[in-house]
């Protein structure tokens, strides 16, 4: 059986949908995660042989040798990790001495990134223009078509959904600012004065018990974050906003209302926290697209 090892440390989103590869790689996958996230990853997985930290992969990978080296992440280390394994095939960004590189087969995605060797005005305009998913782009690295194959992450068997139950996750994380929304506490007041319950998600010290807290959601809420990907893995319908990142490359499952800042497009990706941004879509919207889409999931109806 092939040996395969796959280097995608993070983020955390992008750990969950890389997991759709453990649907159609053919081997015994070796996975090399950011320790913070090793824990989204399913337990007896048929095609996880392995996962194992950066600093564990750097110290006992190298005495190896794989079939294939996949290796997604801009990142030095993880790159210069890519080059120093014995592989019979490389896919994926590698190390030249202090630069990063990548092969031909991920050149559609990677053109997009931060290590484009189009330069970064032309990998902007690329990303502002793709409509293809991110799975649509991972797939074709590997030579396959994308099928709507599943995310493949932990869930607990016990935990069940609660009817009525609207999750929400107000954070999004620092890299990008815009992907907050100023609408959540207004939402959530609503919608409890229509009669729902609310969860508002928090913090929690193990990310486990976090997303057992998403499992226990009828329906969800968010921006474009690790949460919105963990509820489209617990196949729960659920409506993101789009501030700043794009709609196009979040595949929907069939689960996902997608809401869209009239602002979108003119700061597409930026890193600048922009009030006009952040409150550019009214709670009003939100709530009237909610309750359309969350009617087609369930005969539930708060008014």
């Amino acid at each position: 059986m092939a040996r395969i090892l796959l280097i995608k440390t993070g983020a955390a989103g992008d750990v969950v949908r890389t997991t759709s590869l453990l649907n159609v790689l053919e081997g015994r996958v070796t996975w090399v995660i950011d320790q913070r996230y090793r824990s989204l990853l399913p337990e007896g997985h048929p095609a996880l042989a392995r996962i194992l930290s950066l600093e564990e992969a750097v110290a006992t990978l190298p005495g190896e040798s794989f079939d294939l080296t996949l290796s997604l992440e801009e990142d030095l280390a993880c790159a210069r990790l890519a080059g120093d394994v014995t592989t019979q095939r490389l896919i994926g960004v590698y190390a030249s001495g202090s630069s990063m590189l990548y092969t031909a087969e991920v050149a559609g995605w990677f053109d997009m990134s931060l290590v484009s060797k189009l330069g970064r005005e032309k990998a902007n305009a690329l990303k502002a223009t793709n409509t293809h998913t991110f799975q649509y782009w991972l797939f074709q690295m590997v030579g396959l078509s994308f099928q709507a194959e599943p995310y493949c992450i932990y869930q607990s068997t016990t935990i069940q959904r609660e009817e009525g139950l609207i999750g929400i996750e107000t954070r999004s994380g620092n890299r990008w600012p815009n992907k907050y929304w100023t609408g959540y506490g207004e939402l959530a007041a609503r919608l409890q004065a229509q009669g729902y319950r609310c969860l508002v998600l928090s913090q929690k010290e193990h990310l486990r018990d976090y997303l057992d807290d998403v499992a226990r959601c009828d329906y969800f809420v968010s921006g474009d974050t690790l949460a919105m990907h963990v509820a489209l893995a617990y196949r729960i319908p659920s409506l993101a906003i789009f501030n700043c990142t794009s709609p196009a490359e979040i595949y929907d499952y069939g689960l996902l209302e997608k809401v869209e800042s009239p602002l979108l497009q003119q700061y597409f990706y930026g890193k600048e926290n922009t009030p006009e941004v952040v409150s550019s879509i009214s709670v009003q919207e939100v709530l009237d697209r909610m309750h359309a889409h969350y009617s087609r999931f369930t005969k539930l109806q708060k008014v």
